[in-house]
């Protein structure tokens, strides 16, 4: 009998990769960007999702050795699609524009891509906290029976 598979490990998997080639795709107009020799906006965004969805396949890997409760696991995950469409939009919004997504925008649409590298940043530390959380307690004793 086929075990029952992970789904939310499995989740992470197919987000993760979509989060790198997302990334993958930001280093075609990196080309450009550096022959301009303007601002990076573009490369910042390539680095940094493929270092996010690499996050996520690392956090899929992770899950099963954590203790956490259903509510937390599921946090754990849907933080880490937070951090890696959170940050894509407003990466992606930053290069078409060639605005910096740190700082609140004078338009509307870069105000979005603040909005969403704040929300990115959010889910990063949500899922880094709930990994440590997660792994403090599958490192204390568990009691006998």
């Amino acid at each position: 009998m086929t075990p029952i598979p992970d789904r939310d490990r499995l989740r992470l998997i197919l987000h993760g990769a979509v989060v790198i080639l997302i990334g993958l795709m930001f280093g075609l107009p990196t080309t450009a960007e550096s022959i301009a020799g303007g601002e990076r906006h573009w490369h910042t965004g390539h680095e940094a999702l493929i270092m996010m969805g690499t996050w996520m396949l690392a956090a899929s890997g992770v899950l099963p050795a954590l203790v956490l409760p259903q509510r937390e696991r599921s946090a754990f995950v849907w933080s880490h699609l937070l951090m890696g469409y959170g940050f894509g939009l407003g990466l992606l919004i930053g290069g078409v524009e060639g605005v910096d997504i740190f700082a609140p925008g004078k338009t509307p649409l870069t105000m979005l891509a603040f909005v969403a590298a704040v929300l990115g940043i959010l889910g990063a530390v949500f899922a880094a906290a709930i990994t440590i959380r997660g792994a403090w307690a599958a490192l204390r004793p568990q009691p006998g029976p």
